[in-house]
């Protein structure tokens, strides 16, 4: 191999590599400096998944989302938690701890993140939930 294509070689890697460290670089601070924490209701997850809406307008945040229990039941996954909504569509949880006293009727607060939603036939599906305690 000549000089030339040598040369011509390493400045088309070096460019290659600039390029990739640029694209990581700036790929960070966007996704970094659009963090954000959103508190949410029940209704309005459900409502947003039934309109398709679900995704682009929570895909991003981590969801504080606060409601009353309508139940919590063992499935195969582990504890699903069922949040009372209204308009037949429903909001679950899957915990990541089991809820000590979590009543039916109770309030509660979890936090889980938009990206691990799910689409299931009677609604989303909020995975890797953790009860916030006060």
């Amino acid at each position: 191999m000549n000089k030339g294509r040598l040369l011509i070689l390493v400045t088309v890697l070096g460019m290659l590599v600039g390029v990739a460290a640029m694209s990581f670089f700036f790929g960070d601070a966007y996704a970094v400096g659009s963090l954000s924490v959103r508190q949410v209701t029940p209704d309005q997850l459900a409502q947003a998944m039934k309109a398709d809406e679900f995704y682009s307008d929570f895909r991003e945040d981590t969801l504080l989302v606060r409601g009353q229990v309508a139940s919590v039941y063992g499935s195969v996954g582990g504890i699903t938690l069922e949040f009372q909504t209204h308009g037949g569509m429903k909001t679950l949880c899957g915990l990541e701890q089991y809820p000590m006293a979590t009543p039916k009727g109770k309030t509660v607060t979890v936090v889980t993140e938009g990206a691990n939603a799910q689409r299931v036939s009677s609604g989303v599906f909020l995975s890797n939930c953790v009860i916030e305690t006060p």
